[in-house]
């Protein structure tokens, strides 16, 4: 029976019936040990969040700082929206709140992206490519194989061993989407979704059903004419490429689709000011060597976003701050040399809000003579029933542009893009 085990970040929850050492490899095998910790009792969650499936369990890690209450549609349907927002999925955030009280709401609703964006596009195209074939034949077509003709026709000179090139259905790309639809129907519990998948399964009758892993997926490259298969296509490589599969009863077994809150702050907030404030032209993870003669790239330093209007660097700490006490100094020292490297005198270590309160500190310079660097302590709200609201969007910007000292007057041509 299938274990369900909801937690948020930084949240220990005991387990019973679970064989925890061999969840523990599992998880140092899909190299997620930062993303969550076994303990003796059970795990311990980190940052990351998303889902992880093994076995008999289900984990369903979700965010602490991206709801004004601990609803849990209101939480799935905020992270959806920033995972949508800074292009790390491609999905829509409507109707997010029928899903919520299924047994695995977030598998859920990728898998209605899948089927649906897929189920559209067939409408439109059939995928078709050309496939190399190879075949005894009665008549001539293609080119001979001549030592395979020589095997297979030494007593028979009226038929030709062939190679050819046939433009069929039944090619790679179809073959994935099948496959991929059998496994997701056989894990979903969604009337709806095992619907649709049923559709397009029907509809590959005439395919071959092939099995596929992360290192065949990768093989498969979407031509010129088949972009309007992307989007079912990233989340079929997503599924096979994040799963382990159960060969035998065609089905995802173990299922880890996590995401670090820290770079997906990160990126939202570049999103952010990317979209409604293109004029401070900024750049995202601008990359600089350390030491000038080293040629190490592990002597690199990337900056989390670097503002070239006014001239502002930007570190996002996905962490607790509600007073100075929490401000560690080596931050300090990280932004520090950010801006001696990039030639800027001022910096804002950007966090989400914690509590009700709001601590921005501000004016703060270091201690030295040579270089007047301004750094600010400052944090954005992220804390809303729907992120996806334009109003809401306009008040985290608005603050944004505040803590760049950016006037109305200045810039107004905000843009909102919701997905």
């Amino acid at each position: 029976m299938l274990k369900s085990v909801i937690a948020k970040e930084y949240d220990e929850k005991d387990i019973k019936d679970c064989d925890l050492d061999k969840l523990q490899s599992y998880i140092k095998c899909q190299k997620l040990d930062s993303a969550l910790k076994i303990t003796r009792q059970g795990i311990k969650t980190k940052s990351w969040v998303g889902v992880i499936k093994y076995k008999n369990l289900h984990l369903e890690i979700l965010p602490k700082l991206i709801s004004a209450n601990d609803d849990r549609s209101t939480i799935l349907k905020n992270l959806i929206f920033m995972l949508s927002y800074t292009k790390n999925l491609d999905i829509k955030t409507n109707d997010n709140a029928k899903l919520a009280n299924e047994k695995n709401p977030f598998i859920e609703i990728l898998i209605r992206e899948f089927a649906n964006s897929l189920f559209e596009s067939l409408k439109r195209l059939t995928p078709k490519r050309y496939v190399r074939e190879e075949e005894n034949l009665n008549y001539l077509k293609g080119k001979i194989k001549f030592s395979e003709n020589i095997r297979y026709n030494c007593t028979n000179q009226a038929k030709f061993y062939c190679e050819y090139d046939e433009f069929s259905e039944n090619n790679l790309l179809n073959q994935l989407f099948l496959f991929v639809s059998t496994c997701l129907y056989n894990i979903s519990n969604n009337s709806n979704n095992k619907k649709t998948l049923k559709f397009i399964i029907n509809y590959y009758s005439d395919i071959s059903f092939v099995r596929f892993d992360k290192f065949k997926v990768r093989k498969i490259k979407l031509t010129r004419n088949q972009e309007l298969l992307k989007k079912p296509f990233n989340l079929a490589k997503m599924f096979v490429e994040q799963t382990s599969i159960d060969l035998s009863k065609n089905k995802f077994e173990n299922i880890t689709l996590v995401w670090d809150m820290n770079s997906l702050f990160e990126e939202f907030v570049y999103e952010l000011i990317k979209r409604n404030i293109p004029e401070c032209s900024p750049i995202a993870q601008k990359t600089k060597r350390l030491l000038r003669q080293a040629q190490e790239t592990r002597r690199d330093t990337k900056v989390d976003i670097l503002v070239q209007n006014p001239q502002v660097i930007i570190d996002t700490k996905y962490k607790k701050f509600t007073c100075f006490d929490d401000i560690k100094n080596a931050d300090i020292f990280q932004v520090s040399t950010y801006c001696l490297l990039h030639k800027y005198n001022r910096a804002v270590l950007l966090y989400p809000q914690f509590e009700e309160n709001k601590p921005d500190i501000t004016n703060f310079h270091l201690n030295t003579e040579d270089n007047p660097l301004n750094i600010d302590f400052c944090t954005i709200n992220l804390k809303h029933n729907d992120l996806k609201d334009k109003s809401v969007q306009q008040s985290i910007v608005d603050k944004i542009k505040k803590i760049l000292n950016i006037t109305s007057s200045q810039y107004t041509n905000s843009n909102f893009q919701s997905d």
